[in-house]
């Protein structure tokens, strides 16, 4: 049964009695004096926080049709639609494979065009499977499996419920899980789903899914949630959910709802004070609580509260589209979010010692990490003293439509011409195998390996002595995170 969040309408009316009565931080707590941010919320923010027991494991409910039977939903596209969403996102794509695509569109127009079904839902669910031929009568299938040049093979089958069919279906849900596109438990569902969707479209029952506005399609709330797409393992986050605060928190500036995972540590005493370690990317990075929190219950570190921001259920943490939405596009707004609004949230009801808490990012995560740290003089608000910037994806912001002065980066969007001194610290990583995984993206600009390098050129130009700088061998883009976070962690919050 889904845990009910509470309204946390006392510490909510606690904070704007403590933004009334100061201009300047504050103190709070005891074991320690700890500093209270300057809380930047709306009331309508304020009002929106919820926090209650960690509701990731629950199934994401579906709403089953009142008479009892299945409700399918379609979202039919032409190719004029694929067409406009291609050209809205070019600059995603390689020149080459923009290209191919154009030049695909170009000969289904010139054949008259085609109409195919681009999303489904079952009942609220979404649908991965094998898809239905527009305005399909039940008769024969063909589908085109391979396109190499100008041959294609083709799969034939007298119709949905040829065995055959059902095999090749269920063949094809399995190549996606094999390859990381959908769990083995959305490809089941899927194939349990198929004749269900088939015979919709035979029947002529299916209801008309209306298509979004191109550029928020990836964020539109269509069906009750993506927990699927979060990865973790079940049976340690069981083993820890007791100890997970869950928090849904709203921005205004930026329109969107958050999930926040906040893990305490063993044998929490809320009047001790704990560094705060904060992770972006909650939908991966919540799954590298246990482990930390293990360095913990095993006596290699001290305590720390972790902190994942991930987003709303219903948005998938993983599509490129809402990464880039929040880490490039609108990254001085996230990073207003987190030192404005989140942290002094999270200060009102945690002792927490700012001077040893650390922020992390990586990929366009880790973009936003180094945007941050160097725009930090420029807050009230100072809540991280360490920034580990993994594998920062620095020469995706050129692509970038949005982006007024794509090279800000490279003289760290002016740190040093407003400053003489850091007093922050960097942990910079990567992999040493994982330039080559996009090279077709670079146009010129830094690999991610020499926007590293080059960052701590340029920090020990300025005097920095204390930031550090590790490639890991024999890792790609993301192998090395979990051995990364434990050297982190035995380093800065080792006991030893």
């Amino acid at each position: 049964m889904k845990a009910k969040r509470i309204i946390t309408g006392l510490i909510a009316a606690l904070m704007l009695v403590s933004v009334c009565a100061c201009q300047k931080s504050d103190t709070v707590g005891s074991g320690g004096e700890a500093v209270r941010l300057k809380n930047y919320m709306t009331e309508t923010e304020r009002n929106s926080v919820s926090i209650g027991e960690l509701t990731l494991l629950d199934e994401d409910v579906t709403e089953a049709s009142p008479d009892g039977e299945n409700t399918v939903e379609i979202e039919w596209w032409t190719d004029k639609d694929y067409r406009k969403q291609f050209e809205e996102n070019k600059k995603t794509y390689t020149e080459e494979e923009y290209d191919e695509l154009m030049k695909s569109l170009d000969e289904a127009e010139k054949s008259g065009g085609f109409t195919n079904a681009y999303r489904i839902l079952v009942n609220g669910r979404i649908y991965y499977g094998i898809r239905p031929p527009y305005e399909y009568d039940g008769s024969k299938l063909e589908y085109v499996t391979s396109i190499n040049g100008e041959d294609q093979e083709k799969a034939a089958f007298d119709s949905f419920n040829d065995e055959g069919f059902k095999e090749y279906c269920k063949s094809f849900l399995n190549e996606n899980v094999k390859y990381g596109a959908i769990t083995q438990e959305q490809a089941d569902q899927s194939y349990a789903d198929m004749p269900i969707v088939f015979q919709s479209v035979v029947d002529g029952t299916w209801k008309e899914l209306s298509r979004s506005d191109s550029t928020n399609s990836m964020l539109a709330d269509l069906f009750p949630g993506v927990r699927s797409d979060w990865e973790y393992n079940r049976e340690e986050v069981e083993a820890i959910k007791d100890s997970v605060r869950e928090m849904s928190i709203y921005d205004e500036e930026l329109e969107s709802n958050f999930i926040v995972h906040i893990t305490l540590p063993p044998n929490f005493d809320e009047n001790k004070k704990y560094p705060m370690f904060v992770m972006s990317d909650g939908v991966w990075r919540f799954g590298n609580c246990p482990s930390l929190r293990k360095l913990m219950e095993n006596g290699e570190t001290e305590d720390v509260i972790l902190v994942t921001i991930g987003y709303d259920y219903a948005i998938n943490g993983t599509e490129m589209a809402v990464r880039s939405k929040y880490f490039y596009e609108n990254r001085k707004e996230f990073i207003d979010f987190i030192t404005n609004n989140l942290t002094p949230y999270l200060s009102e009801m945690y002792n927490i010692d700012f001077e040893r808490s650390a922020f992390y990012g990586h990929s366009a995560g880790g973009v936003l990490a180094h945007n941050a740290v160097f725009t930090s003089d420029l807050y009230e608000n100072q809540p991280f003293k360490y920034y580990i910037i993994g594998s920062p994806a620095l020469w995706q912001i050129h692509r970038l439509d949005t982006e007024e002065d794509p090279e800000a980066y490279k003289s760290d969007y002016g740190y040093w011409d407003r400053n003489e001194t850091f007093d922050k610290i960097i942990f910079a990583c990567g992999g040493e195998n994982e330039d080559p995984e996009y090279e077709e993206y670079y146009d010129g600009y830094d690999t991610t390996l020499e926007g590293i390098a080059h960052l701590m050129e340029r920090l020990k130009e300025h005097g920095d002595t204390k930031s550090e700088c590790k490639i890991y061998e024999n890792s790609g883009h993301w192998q090395f995170i979990p051995d990364m976070f434990v050297e982190f962690f035995r380093k800065y919050y080792g006991k030893n």
